[in-house]
């Protein structure tokens, strides 16, 4: 494993506001003051570009509007303003400008870049993710029950005192699960394990305690290998919630998980649902109840996109808050043959199309839906995935507008972050100016020229130029577990051509009596004579694959299926031999021979 320091071409990443002006303006616009870069103007004049207000309506060319100490106070088309005498003047005409977007659903501190979990987890990690986001334009981001300890609300009551020029935090403290679910085995001991509705209760009362902002619960199985927490607990967690005041979000995965908590009153799920397609009464339940979606689209195709060898993959815009060497792990064959070998990766692609549809369904029925990304876990990063986010959330049908709407005054209002949702008059002067227009590409979001916090343009490259990450390196042992994956792949392909029996094809035969008696490629054989004489044949393998094996091996060497046995003659003796299996015991079938 390699630490590297994050390394960015100053001249790129320190660019000004193009057209920054020290002319005085004309007739339209009326006086103004120069604009000095980097001086801190009380009032700004801000002409000429296309601004995205994050509403949803049609973008104003050619804007004009004023910050003033910090707060929007005048927006208007080209020549409806004038710029207050003594303000400073910024043109950004050919540009675009859009607001800052809020994130609702991120964490902080516990990915290094190679592991995940608590022990990367401290007030420096979390601060250099939140230096990564803000540097993505995300103003605010709401971190989802993994934050350990009392770290973030330290940092959040200094964010709140003024302190500190990274993403506004929201918390949710540490998340609650049951005993031993999802995700203990990555996060450890960071989720509150309950196992009673009572153990439930006294979570929230020690989360309320804290003053969270949201109360995080996860209700998942990880695809049947642990253990899901029940309904009447989940219930309970909301109950004793809404005695203080808190809304409940939720990891879901089931449909019929997230039925359950939105009739139980939860107040959003901030996962994709992706083990079958939404109905209308669902939809229509959340829309009557303001239950709020996020759809997560990134974090589910991270689960095997490095596969695909994806086009995004070491961008420019990517390598400028991470390090090249982090694209090229990921880049690497061996990485991605890792991806391509996963054996849920079929069920991951399917899982992420449903959960497409699903978001379509939801945005068409008037859901309420909001950026969510839950970046900050592995493959995929704070900030550049937030953008990512947008792109796929365009591909599953959504708008370009109503993306930005979603990301931005949608979220904001549900994080309770309301200053910063949209642009308008009485709104935080925080946005960011664009090369390129979102509306006509959703992937312009990406093409960052500046940022600005209350009117006054952010140095965007000391948000991240001392930013480290272990990132992870390719070991003698993962390419020697390469060639090993390369070489079965290589005999699978080559049996793949060879008759099969059910599932398997022919190993050595097994010789009783005189008799061969067939047994699976790759299987063990134990005889031990009778009579009867009993062979056990074992291979990792279910009971139906090696009864299925029999059934259509058997005949081949003169065996009749009779009842729920076999039966031949014998060679020599020309008596009638009788085998029965049995497959009582895991990953083995017995065959028992007898003679009569």
């Amino acid at each position: 494993m390699k630490r590297y320091t994050q390394l960015v071409i100053a001249g790129t990443l320190l660019a000004f506001v193009a057209g920054c002006s020290s002319e005085p303006a004309d007739e339209k616009t009326g006086g103004g003051g120069e604009a000095t870069p980097g001086a801190v103007a009380e009032v700004t004049f801000f002409l000429g570009a296309r601004l995205i207000t994050g509403d949803g309506s049609a973008p104003i060319e050619e804007a004009t509007f004023i910050v003033s100490n910090g707060k929007i106070t005048a927006i208007g088309a080209k020549g409806e303003l004038r710029a207050p005498d003594g303000a400073g003047r910024v043109d950004l005409e050919g540009q675009t400008v859009m607001p800052v977007v809020v994130n609702l659903h991120g964490h902080a501190g516990i990915n290094n870049g190679s592991t995940t979990g608590s022990q990367n987890y401290s007030r420096e990690s979390v601060l250099a993710d939140l230096n990564r986001y803000i540097y993505y334009g995300v103003g605010a981001v709401a971190l989802l029950g993994t934050d350990s300890g009392d770290i973030i609300y330290g940092i959040r009551d200094e964010q709140r005192e003024g302190k500190g020029g990274s993403a506004r935090v929201l918390t949710a403290g540490q998340g609650i699960t049951v005993r031993g679910g999802w995700p203990v085995s990555i996060l450890g001991n960071i989720p509150i394990q309950v196992s009673s509705e009572a153990d439930a209760r006294q979570a929230v009362a020690g989360l309320a305690a804290k003053k969270v902002d949201f109360v995080k619960i996860w209700v998942d199985d990880d695809m049947g290998r642990v253990p899901k927490m029940s309904p009447a607990i989940a219930r309970a967690i909301i109950d004793e919630a809404k005695k203080s005041s808190l809304r409940v979000v939720a990891h879901v995965f089931y449909l019929a998980d997230a039925k359950e908590l939105v009739a139980a009153g939860v107040s959003g799920l901030v996962h994709s649902i992706r083990d079958r397609e939404v109905d209308n009464a669902l939809v229509a339940e959340m829309k009557e109840k303001n239950v709020f979606y996020t759809p997560t689209l990134v974090a589910h195709e991270a689960k095997f996109v490095y596969a695909d060898d994806p086009d995004w993959l070491g961008e420019q815009t990517m390598r400028e808050a991470y390090p090249a060497q982090l694209s090229a792990y990921y880049a690497n064959a061996i990485t991605v043959n890792r991806y391509k070998r996963n054996a849920d990766a079929d069920k991951f692609r399917q899982q992420y199309d449903i959960a497409k549809r699903n978001l379509k369904k939801m945005a068409d029925g008037g859901v309420k839906i909001g950026l969510g990304t839950d970046s900050g876990t592995g493959g995929d990063f704070p900030g550049y995935f937030e953008h990512r986010e947008m792109e796929l959330m365009v591909s599953a049908g959504m708008s370009a507008s109503d993306v930005i709407k979603a990301a931005s005054v949608v979220s904001a209002e549900i994080a309770g972050v309301a200053d910063l949702g949209g642009l308008a008059v009485g709104k935080s002067g925080d946005f960011f100016v664009l090369n390129t227009n979102p509306l006509d590409d959703i992937k312009n979001t990406k093409d960052i020229l500046s940022m600005y916090r209350n009117g006054q343009e952010m140095q965007r490259l000391p948000l991240i130029q001392n930013l480290t990450m272990d990132v992870p390196s390719i070991t003698d042992a993962d390419r020697a577990a390469d060639r090993a994956a390369a070489v079965r792949e290589a005999q699978l392909a080559a049996e793949a051509k060879l008759e099969h029996f059910g599932k398997f094809v022919l190993g050595p035969s097994a010789n009783v009596r005189a008799m061969p008696i067939p047994t699976p490629k790759g299987s063990t054989s134990r005889i031990v004579a009778g009579p009867p004489d009993r062979i056990t044949v074992g291979l990792r393998a279910s009971a139906a694959d090696l009864r299925q094996f029999y059934t259509a091996a058997l005949p081949r060497y003169r065996w009749t299926l009779q009842g729920q046995c076999w039966e031949r003659t014998h060679p020599i003796s020309n008596k009638t031999q009788v085998l029965c299996a049995d497959t009582s015991a895991a990953n083995s079938i017995v065959l028992q021979i007898s003679e009569r």
